[in-house]
């Protein structure tokens, strides 16, 4: 198969030229053909794709499957018994701003288990802000949007592919399909601007970043979500790091290098939280031991009985890797500067 027309751009943090090779791969998920080489910025240390595919041909290296334009319905937090759903509430009255959930009759018991609610509820729930405006940029088939429109948000999307676009009008005929940079919403029009896993995969992340910071209300929130080039991962397994995903993405961050990110937008960075999940690592394991050639390990590892034990002794110790501040993910929030 014929490799896809490539551009040999500079870094789009700095735009130095000067660069150094870090890892090369082939694409692990899709097949699409040829070698993808991250290098890192000599000038500032950012690390990105070198060659890319070229902006025309960047929907090639996206399959009619791929995973974020099929998502399942999206996970409300409004389910279980209701035992639960009072304890949701508290946790979203108390901990996320939703203060019309308040309930002043909750128990004891109901505000401990919000408590322990909380922490899940902080990454599958928007912080209420304002009037509840929200947009979510590269939404997908638009799981983020039922989450927040279940809230209570008034809920508009963006997103490049036509097919994800319809799946995510069931929630609003508010998306719009195209480029984020030409999107025609105005200035402060929402409260809440998202990018999840979505910023790794433009060619001018800086551009974007300063877009949704254009779309902010006074005292709105940017939350962006990527994969930590700078985590544990990526350490451990170098080019088998699942994080890496070439060719589709295009840039690497770390903290650093997304707070620089959002100060030469215009923005600057209020909180930054790391997140650890055990597929991450169990998907660059089978990658290390698929490039050395032990494909009857990788069946042993993935199998069930043997999946599953590692999935359990993860989940036990990969909190160090969050506490430390070396997780897979990083979720900033941001407002502008």
């Amino acid at each position: 198969m014929q490799t896809l027309p490539t551009v040999d751009a500079p870094c789009a943090l700095c735009g130095g030229d000067r660069a150094e090779r870090v890892w090369t791969t082939a694409d692990r998920a899709f097949a699409v053909p040829g070698l993808h080489t991250v290098v890192r910025c000599r000038e500032c240390g950012f690390l990105y794709q070198r060659p890319r595919v070229r902006d025309a041909h960047l929907a090639a290296c996206y399959p009619d499957h791929y995973p974020r334009h099929q998502e399942p319905s999206p996970r409300v937090p409004f389910t279980g018994r209701p035992a639960r759903v009072r304890a949701v509430r508290w946790a979203l009255a108390t901990g996320l701003g939703y203060a019309r959930l308040r309930d002043a009759h909750a128990g004891l018991l109901t505000r401990l288990r919000a408590r322990r609610l909380l922490r899940r509820l902080r990454w599958s729930c928007p912080p209420w802000r304002g009037d509840g405006r929200y947009l979510d940029v590269g939404c997908g088939s638009g799981a983020s949007l039922g989450v927040a429109q279940a809230l209570g948000w008034r809920v508009a999307g963006i997103e490049m592919d036509t097919a994800a676009a319809e799946k995510a009008r069931r929630f609003t005929e508010e998306i719009y399909v195209g480029d984020v940079r030409s999107a025609p919403f105005g200035r402060a029009s929402f409260d809440v601007v998202t990018a999840f896993h979505v910023l790794e995969h433009v060619p001018d992340p800086v551009a974007v970043v300063r877009r949704m910071l254009e779309w902010l209300a006074a005292e709105g929130l940017v939350i962006v979500e990527v994969p930590n080039a700078g985590g544990l991962g990526a350490r451990l397994f170098g080019r088998a790091w699942s994080g890496l995903e070439l060719p589709r993405h295009l840039s690497h961050f770390t903290p650093e290098t997304l707070e620089r990110t959002v100060r030469k937008a215009g923005g600057r960075v209020v909180w930054c939280w790391h997140q650890a999940k055990p597929r991450y690592y169990l998907w660059s394991l089978s990658h290390v031991l698929r490039d050395r050639g032990w494909d009857s390990l990788v069946r042993v590892v993935e199998s069930r009985p043997v999946y599953g034990a590692l999935k359990l002794l993860l989940e036990v110790t990969l909190p160090l890797a969050r506490w430390g501040r070396r997780g897979e993910v990083i979720r900033i929030g941001a407002m502008r500067g």
